[in-house]
């Protein structure tokens, strides 16, 4: 059985689940209290306004969701560097609350919509990754999420503190076999001179409805690297944000996406420039066959003050079948009257047919061609990962979509294929 996904909400969800939580993970009353204010959130709002720019090609209003309960999804991560902390933000809400209570839903408020309220009132478990000053972990951290089962939602909250001048480099991997609800909130904390590099990887089940959040508040000379990798799921939903009101910060944003059946994936994304001499440069590519849709909305804000700032957005959408639809939509705000650079770009479009050609003319068969060429296609992008065994994982999740990599392919198989 379905329902409309109108206020008060997701069928099944209640505030007994709230209570249930709050107890269970025993938590301080700040916390409990701010549960229960995200739930009288979460009924008060509505649905966005489907005539909004950023929810008109994602109408919720027109969706239905089966009858949902709330789960605790299996969360571990892994960590080599003594010097990280690394544990459950359940826990870590009781044994380091001035620090919880300081960045909790500092960057990403309840209040924003109603499906981000849903996640601040029924989050648990949870993670926290805290990076002290000057410290640099060399190897990669790894976040993995997995367990969700159809009938079920999941709110996965992770919350990242890096100091200043600390250096640290997430993957965080979400993947499950069946269908669900996801909301998922991700907050970044970077402080003075640090270095973060996330890594969000969507591996989800071809039935799950995934919504998440992931948003960096940058500190004066900071640098932030952020790529989501678009894979699984039914519907993907997803804003990335950066916000530099410092000086001298540095964001680069990637994105790489294959969608296949009737998949529909929609990213929001914000470079908001606040602080002078900040830069920004997003970089987000699609491959999309079937009836696979995208929708690109990015915002490049540059606000006055944000003066010798420079911004570029990109995103380019191969298109594979005659059915598959990529609409990105770049869009510039400048308020600041000496910006040092400001630029963007969108295409979507087919395979190039003399590169298809080129290939196909020596002797190179039409479906290892277009293979290769979005292998290519993704190259350039996936090239800006600084971690060469990282690029390796990124490329192969995403080629995994098109059968594979091309290395499982001998010269003498092309020319007798």
């Amino acid at each position: 059985m379905t329902s409309e996904v109108l206020a008060p909400g997701i069928p099944g969800l209640t505030a007994a689940d709230v209570e249930e939580i709050i107890s269970r993970q025993n938590e301080p009353a700040w916390l409990a209290e701010r549960r229960r204010e995200a739930w009288r959130l979460y009924e008060s709002m509505e649905l966005p306004d489907p005539g909004d720019e950023e929810w008109r090609r994602t109408n919720l209003r027109e969706m239905t969701f089966a009858a949902a309960r709330p789960v605790q999804l299996d969360q571990s991560a892994a960590t080599t560097s003594s010097k990280v902390v690394v544990s459950d933000l359940a826990s870590a809400a009781r044994e380091r609350p001035e620090l919880i209570q300081r960045h909790l839903h500092s960057s990403v408020r309840p209040d924003e919509w109603k499906f981000v309220a849903l996640n601040a009132a029924l989050w648990s478990g949870g993670r926290f990754v805290h990076v002290p000053r000057g410290v640099e972990a060399t190897v990669p951290l790894q976040l993995t999420t997995a367990g969700l089962n159809t009938g079920s939602a999941a709110f996965p909250r992770t919350l990242i503190v890096a100091e200043a001048e600390s250096r640290v480099h997430i993957i965080d991997d979400s993947a499950s076999a069946g269908g669900g609800f996801i909301s998922a909130v991700t907050e970044i904390i970077v402080g003075d001179g640090a270095h973060v590099e996330y890594y969000d990887i969507n591996r989800w089940g071809d039935g799950v409805l995934n919504f998440k959040t992931v948003r960096a508040v940058l500190g004066r000379d900071a640098e932030f690297t952020a790529l989501t990798a678009g894979i699984g799921s039914k519907l993907t939903k997803m804003r990335l944000d950066v916000e530099m009101p410092e000086p001298g910060a540095r964001t680069q944003l990637l994105g790489v996406t294959f969608g296949s059946g009737k998949q529909h994936f929609d990213y929001n994304t914000l470079q908001n420039h606040h602080g002078h001499h900040t830069i920004s440069d997003l970089q987000f590519k699609s491959a999309l066959t079937d009836e696979a849709s995208l929708v690109w909305y990015g915002i490049t804000r540059i606000n006055h003050g944000a003066s010798a700032s420079e911004a570029n957005q990109t995103s380019r959408n191969l298109l594979l079948s005659d059915h598959a639809k990529a609409a990105p939509i770049p869009i510039l705000e400048i308020e600041a009257y000496d910006v040092a650079k400001c630029s963007h770009g969108a295409t979507a479009g087919p395979v190039e047919e003399t590169e298809l050609f080129y290939l196909e003319s020596r002797g190179v068969p039409k479906d290892v061609a277009e293979h290769m060429l979005v292998e290519g296609f993704f190259a350039d992008v996936i090239a800006r990962i600084p971690d060469a065994a990282l690029r390796e994982r990124v490329l192969d999740a995403v080629l995994v979509k098109a059968g594979g990599r091309l290395e499982s392919i001998t010269w003498d198989e092309v020319l007798s294929a």
